[in-house]
């Protein structure tokens, strides 16, 4: 049942109706990516082969040969670090395609590797399919190989050849991933690009270079303090949620021989997540495979620490035993009571009356706790309204903040140092309609993540 009728439907039978959407909102395809909240992304080419982030479309695609490759363990690896989706490099900027395309000879086919019937795509989006992971493929707009670059009209009808090959043959698609890397001064058919992707499949969400996703404006993995989900693009307002992208080795997309000596610590990997996901971002961590056409096991048990340490710490929400009440609820309706932001379920949230843009949100733990993380977040099926909060506790007759912040969104984490109290609120002091919020956490952070650090 849709919001409309749903809120219909409760105005028949005398319930209070729900809040009016504060457009513009998500579409179901972006509020299921956002809560996918981290993904993976592969760079792997022939520039794994020439210890070179960039190649120019030149070297000599017998080098592309990985003796071991093993696409399914990528996303075995994704899936076991909770990640919810994988990004592949179809094709980079040097042109070289990791799946047997018609339409170019700079692809594996032309390596030794499988005897040239080799498809990287073809195998990443098979164990995809299987292992219940979303399917995303990148797919550069710049070609150092292809000599029809130099023809915009005719690149992109090239390009839009590949477009259909990669939506037409590998299953469902969830992402299509552009960049402008070195595009400046070229021009592209995008709305073409877009059109194509909208046709084949309907369902996939259109990244960085498109509608649907954007990027944070860096390569760090981190999002501002404040991250509004309502965008300006092509003068109106639009819903473009922000995406995060960072390698796991400084500055290597691609593997390289030494990289190792640059794989992030934990304590590194633990900030990019708290200033990613925790700023209401969705974070996307790149790991190379390797020559052998595997993930490093370093990097793997990087990244398995890394997961085992937000395991921990989210593991025990202190919010679920305790008490919750509210300054205001909806109508004095239960159905959009203050419990309803423990109940874990995306369709339940609390909200206040229309007039009502501060409010606070208590816990009563009935003893003191100790914590030092508080979560919240906003039912954004209905917009984006939180646009200043404290989290609060205790101080004589009044209430002292012990961490501030603007945007709430999909999440915010705060991070705090160890306090005790038996009671803790969230203060939002301003928002840009009646709040809704789904989701309270109070948690207590691994021993592990403060071992990381020194």
């Amino acid at each position: 049942m849709d919001l409309f009728l749903s809120t219909l439907f409760s105005a028949c039978l005398g319930a209070t109706p729900a809040p009016a959407p504060l457009p513009p909102v998500p579409t179901p395809q972006q509020l299921a990516w956002q809560q996918m909240e981290f993904g993976m992304f592969c760079h792997f080419g022939i520039n794994t082969f020439h210890n070179m982030e960039w190649t120019d479309g030149t070297k000599d695609p017998k080098t592309f040969n990985p003796t071991e490759c093993n696409p399914r363990q990528w996303v075995e690896v994704a899936k076991a670090a909770g990640m919810k989706y994988l990004v592949v490099t179809a094709k980079h900027h040097d042109g070289f395609a990791l799946y047997p395309t018609a339409y170019s000879d700079y692809s594996v086919k032309a390596s030794p590797w499988r005897d040239g019937r080799g498809d990287v795509v073809r195998e990443v989006a098979d164990a995809c399919h299987e292992l219940g992971v979303m399917f995303g493929f990148y797919l550069s707009p710049w070609d150092r190989h292809e000599p029809k670059y130099a023809d915009p009209p005719a690149y992109d009808e090239h390009f839009r050849n590949m477009l259909r090959e990669l939506l037409g043959n590998y299953g469902k698609v969830g992402v299509v991933w552009f960049d402008g890397a070195r595009s400046e001064g070229h021009v592209y058919d995008w709305d073409s690009y877009y059109a194509l992707i909208r046709e084949m499949q309907p369902g996939a969400l259109i990244a960085i270079c498109g509608p649907d996703i954007r990027w944070v404006g860096n390569e760090d993995g981190v999002a501002p303090d404040t991250l509004w989900n309502v965008q300006e693009r092509d003068g109106q307002q639009v819903w473009w949620p922000a995406e995060c992208d960072v390698p796991i080795r400084h500055g290597q997309w691609f593997y390289h021989t030494n990289g190792e000596r640059k794989l992030r610590s934990l304590a590194e990997l633990l900030e990019i997540f708290y200033r990613s996901i925790g700023h209401g971002a969705v974070l996307l961590l790149n790991i190379s495979p390797d020559r052998r056409g595997l993930l490093p096991e370093a990097d793997v048990a990087r990244l398995a620490e890394l997961n085992a340490v937000i395991s921990e710490t989210f593991r025990t929400n202190l919010a679920q035993s305790a008490k919750v009440t509210a300054s205001n609820t909806r109508g004095g309706d239960a159905a959009f009571a203050s419990e309803r932001t423990i109940e874990g379920r995306p369709d339940a949230y609390w909200a206040a009356d229309d007039d009502v843009t501060e409010a606070w949100l208590e816990l009563d733990f009935g003893e003191a706790r100790t914590f030092d993380r508080f979560a919240a977040r906003e039912h954004i099926a209905l917009g984006q309204r939180v646009a200043a909060h404290r989290i609060e506790i205790p101080d004589g007759d009044g209430w002292t903040a012990i961490s501030e912040g603007t945007t709430i969104g999909y999440n915010r984490i705060h991070r705090f140092p160890a306090t005790t109290a038996r009671r803790v609120r969230l203060h939002i002091t301003q928002s840009r309609a009646c709040p809704t919020i789904q989701a309270l956490g109070v948690y207590k952070a691994s021993p592990r993540e403060a071992a990381a650090k020194e």
